[in-house]
């Protein structure tokens, strides 16, 4: 409620200002945007003259768009961090450097320190933080819109058809607190959230929602990013959510006895907020996949994450299918591979919630998944 009433509050003051400042005003140029952090994982151990030469090599293999450097910020490698590699969703502790003008001019830091205490590593962990919360959000709402046009054929008039009620619910909310406007008039162009979806190409889908979809003075992630989808590695027992080939979130699961949970790709179907069972085994949320009895779930029973005991659905602890509900949208592609999971296990960021709605349950029906 809090948000919506912020919400509210932020478009009636954008509608005076455009009903009560002059046009000239609003002509006026926008503010350049502000820089993209490329984070990377760098090897403990060196010089600060063997860093440097490592940095200028990745710059040179990385072959940035001219105007489109990012100020490159070097965390050390801790277990599973792969390094020279962009980590666009990972939250670092402690820092190496940070290096500005192509790598020219670097700051070194202690990577053994988390040396809060210090302004500016205070300062840098502060600004990957919200650069990495807006770009979550950012890639669950373009990934929503992305799914609503594969099924609908159009994107909708205005986001809020995003959270409709069940059985339509791409969304529990959207995740933006600033005000969503046209972006038609320049002095607005690093404010709020601009939807424009006349900017969008059906040849060019994915590309274009980048164009439609924009927050007001965030530059594009200096990486290409992909729509969200899962891969559920059943060896491994381990379920991660993906971005391309960047690791947004990554879980240990449960998965079904004697090879029941099936291999093969599948898409979501339904989003369930309190999924109704004969004995309360599907936990708090439920994410149905195409053509099956099968669902990713919660559980009564957390203790059976990481082991074989389902008749074949996929089980999480309840606070993450919580979050799983929250970034994923209906339409997300879920692939069930007999692989294992990659060695790389990224440390999960911060929680990622939305809100679910009472109008997102279906009191009417008691599932019968193959818990």
């Amino acid at each position: 409620m809090m948000v919506n009433f912020i919400r509210i509050i932020l478009v009636v003051l954008l509608f005076f200002y455009f009903q009560f400042f002059p046009q000239s005003r609003l002509e006026a140029p926008a503010r350049p945007a502000a820089p993209f952090y490329e984070v990377i994982g760098v090897p403990t151990g060196q010089t600060q003259e063997q860093l440097k030469q490592q940095l200028h090599r990745y710059i040179e293999r990385r072959h940035y768009p001219p105007g489109k450097e990012p100020v490159i910020v070097g965390v050390p490698q801790v277990r599973f961090i792969p390094v020279y590699t962009p980590l666009p969703f990972y939250q670092p502790n402690t820092l190496s450097y940070i290096a500005y003008n192509k790598g020219k001019d670097i700051t070194f830091f202690n990577p053994f320190c988390t040396c809060d205490d210090q302004p500016e590593v205070k300062r840098i962990k502060k600004a990957i933080a919200l650069q990495r919360n807006s770009l979550e959000k950012l890639l669950v709402m373009r990934s929503a819109l992305y799914n609503y046009y594969l099924y609908h054929d159009t994107l909708p008039k205005q986001l809020d058809a995003l959270t409709a009620p069940f059985p339509h619910n791409y969304l529990s909310q959207i995740p933006f607190v600033q005000p969503i406007h046209d972006g038609r008039a320049p002095a607005l162009e690093n404010t709020g959230i601009i939807y424009q979806p006349e900017r969008f190409d059906p040849q060019q889908a994915w590309q274009t929602i980048a164009e439609v979809l924009r927050i007001g003075g965030m530059p594009e992630p200096s990486i290409e990013l992909q729509p969200l989808e899962i891969v559920v590695y059943q060896p491994s027992f381990r379920m991660i959510v993906y971005a391309g080939p960047y690791t947004v979130r990554s879980y240990y699961i449960g998965l079904g006895a004697a090879d029941r949970t099936p291999a093969g790709v599948y898409f979501i179907t339904k989003k369930v907020n309190q999924p109704l069972s004969q004995s309360k085994v599907y936990g708090t949320r439920g994410l149905v996949l195409s053509d099956t009895d099968y669902a990713i779930h919660g559980t009564n029973d957390p203790a059976s994450i990481g082991k074989a005991v389902s008749k074949g659905c996929i089980r999480l602890h309840n606070f993450q299918v919580e979050e799983i509900f929250s970034m994923i949208s209906i339409g997300t592609k879920v692939t069930i591979t007999e692989k294992a999971a990659p060695g790389f296990h990224q440390p999960n960021a911060p929680g990622f919630y939305l809100k679910a709605r009472k109008d997102e349950e279906n009191p009417g029906n008691v599932y019968h998944w193959k818990h």
